[in-house]
């Protein structure tokens, strides 16, 4: 039983110290003598002389309404693996506001303007963020690191953060070469009304990032701040593409030589094998390449099953093409068989036999200029219908 009671007293007592140790510890007030800088003599001055309490807003009057501005920059863009709407955008977020009660006289302080303290030693906002898109997920800006607290002389403090937030896009289709994404991100007071806190845009933040997201691509970046809501909010408005034109090009060439494949394959003669080789190898090569295609547009890339819907109007002119030429070649080949027989007694059969051949080898070029230029228009309103 004393064994017992001692492994749960040493149990307690790891479980205290380690909750001790992911709590944020206060600011260490240090004695006169152990006071070795200028900086460290400030800081004790400011968190221990006074009655400093960072729970509170920094305003003298608890009525007062804290203006706070704020910006953020984009630094990372990464994709949700199994969601295709769904991306992971790593913000900066610059906050600034003054602080009421730390400022200090820089001309008795050693001249000092700017020193660093530490998150938990001053006030600093939670904020949480909400995508507009079918979201129900709510995030908070406990989640962010590297945080940096600077505090100037007079009062001023720049608090910035770096956050990682789940955002839902929609897709914008507008742009064929591009796979088009706007996210809108809302940040808001949880904790202050709109008569505490009031958020501004910090206009001297940049809005872009200063280097390339390969292979995405920030086309426009909107902030706001909202303060007629009951909570403070700062939106977001981010269009993001990720570039791919140079699949698509690839793709929308190789249908546009399938399409000169069945046009010119209606000016070879009927009868030769130029003909029938044109004819099977480019309906054979655009079904093996349509089934690619609607894969590929489903599986890895969307905008590619408009450019799938146009090889598809393709095919079917080309299984006509395919169609008239087996139907054509068979009558001819009929034809010529009735021809290469006996010769019967009666002159008369066999001049009707001559004038039918000639009649039908006759009919084959009309019809397939006929069916080249239907071929030719079909081809021009699909394209046009697909650029527009």
């Amino acid at each position: 039983m004393i064994v017992t009671c001692s492994t749960v007293v040493l149990l307690l007592s790891g479980l205290t110290a380690i909750a001790a140790g992911e709590l944020p510890k206060p600011f260490v007030c240090a004695a006169q003598m152990e006071i070795n800088s200028t900086e460290a003599a400030l800081k004790n001055a400011l968190f221990c002389g006074t009655s400093y309490n960072p729970r509170y807003r920094p305003v003298k009057y608890q009525q007062d309404r804290l203006a706070m501005y704020i910006g953020a920059e984009v630094i990372n863009v990464e994709k949700v693996r199994n969601y295709d709407s769904r991306l992971e955008i790593t913000l900066e977020l610059l906050m600034q506001w003054y602080d009421a009660f730390l400022h200090w006289n820089k001309r008795t302080s050693g001249n000092i303007e700017t020193i660093n303290v530490a998150e938990q030693d001053l006030w600093t906002p939670t904020f949480a963020a909400k995508s507009f898109q079918r979201s129900p997920r709510i995030q908070n800006t406990k989640q962010c690191t590297r945080v940096k607290c600077h505090l100037s002389y007079d009062g001023e403090v720049i608090y910035t953060v770096l956050c990682t937030f789940t955002v839902d896009c929609y897709t914008e289709a507008r742009y064929w070469a591009f796979d088009t994404k706007i996210c809108t991100l809302r940040i808001y007071s949880v904790e202050y009304d709109t008569n505490q806190l009031s958020l501004f845009h910090f206009q001297r933040r940049l809005s872009y990032p200063s280097y390339s997201l390969l292979p995405y691509k920030i086309t426009s970046f909107q902030m706001a701040t909202v303060n007629s809501t009951m909570s403070p909010e700062f939106r977001m408005d981010i269009v993001i593409e990720r570039l791919v034109g140079s699949h698509l090009v690839v793709f929308l060439v190789l249908i546009v030589m399938f399409c000169f494949l069945n046009l010119f394959s209606l000016w070879f003669s009927i009868d030769t094998s130029a003909r029938t080789i044109a004819v099977v190898l480019g309906t054979v090569m655009q079904g093996m390449f349509l089934v690619i295609l609607y894969w590929y547009g489903m599986v890895k890339m969307k905008p590619v099953i408009t450019l799938a819907h146009l090889l598809l109007g393709s095919f079917g002119l080309g299984v006509i093409a395919f169609g008239w030429t087996y139907y054509a070649r068979g009558q001819i080949t009929s034809r010529k068989g009735c021809t290469e027989c006996p010769l019967a007694d009666d002159d008369t059969a066999s001049t009707t036999n001559d004038d039918s051949d000639v009649t039908w080898q006759d009919m084959v070029q009309p019809v397939d200029r006929i069916l080249f230029c239907a071929m030719l228009t079909m081809y021009l309103l699909m394209f046009i219908v697909y650029v527009f």
